[in-house]
């Protein structure tokens, strides 16, 4: 891997926030072992809320957002579909604070390309908002595969990207068009990790060059996760705790 520089990154995915006390501290929790680990950068994989009306999703964002500015790194958050329930992508945004952010993108650390990818929107184009959605029928729009072919052409190798459904197998939890999408990376040959969430269940898939890992639910106790990348490759620590703390 063309990498000198090591890079930690922490992930949290489906936190699924209700408005519990229980969910409020192991976000807290969370937060503070991801701080005392010494990681730069947070990617929050969607579905951060699990909420009841427009007001409530608003001021349950809020909350998790008050939480999450309590991490020392930079922080990128991605929505799920339940965070689309009662908002539009920008009010999503809005109440994190993040007013202008878009769920897809990429950027770059360390000398590595990290590209967010947006499944939430219907197989006919029309992108997820207040609840207009039937979770199961997600894809990947062709505008956005054609964003995803370019930003990879121009890429520098190694290229991690990060999604909220799955990518790598068919299923109810995957984007329809996931084979479209595997073909574009695949083609290539750049993207050397995929995180995703969605399903609250581990797992691991190695496909043409590139490893696809699901991770378990935060909701259901899964501690947060942390990306290791170096000269030797990506690896990945489930559970994540700091051998000492900061």
């Amino acid at each position: 891997m063309q990498t000198t520089q090591q890079l930690r990154i922490g992930l949290l995915n489906d936190l699924h926030y209700n408005g519990g006390v229980e969910a409020l501290n192991r976000l807290y929790e969370a937060v503070a072992t991801i701080n005392h680990g010494g990681i730069g950068l947070l990617v929050v994989l969607g579905d951060l809320i699990e909420s009841s009306s427009e007001t409530n999703a608003l001021r349950l964002l809020r909350e998790v957002s008050a939480l999450c500015d309590s991490f020392h790194g930079t922080i990128r958050y991605m929505p799920g579909n339940h965070d689309l329930d009662y908002l539009s992508k920008a009010q999503f945004y809005n109440a994190l604070g993040c007013a202008g952010d878009e769920p897809t993108g990429i950027f770059r650390q360390e000398g590595i390309d990290f590209i967010c990818i947006d499944g939430n929107f219907s197989p006919d184009g029309t992108e997820y908002a207040c609840g207009n959605f039937n979770w199961e029928d997600a894809c990947v729009p062709d505008e956005q595969l054609a964003w995803l072919q370019k930003q990879l052409a121009d890429a520098k190798e190694p290229v991690v990207l990060f999604s909220h459904q799955r990518i790598d197998v068919p299923g109810k939890f995957s984007v329809q068009n996931h084979a479209a999408v595997r073909d574009v990376i695949r083609q290539s040959g750049k993207v050397k990790a995929v995180f995703q969430g969605h399903q609250h269940a581990d797992d691991l898939q190695q496909l043409d060059g590139t490893a696809y890992y699901t991770l378990c639910a935060h909701k259901d106790d899964a501690g947060p996760a942390m990306v290791n990348i170096d000269s030797r490759g990506i690896r990945l620590a489930r559970d994540f705790q700091p051998l000492q703390p900061a």
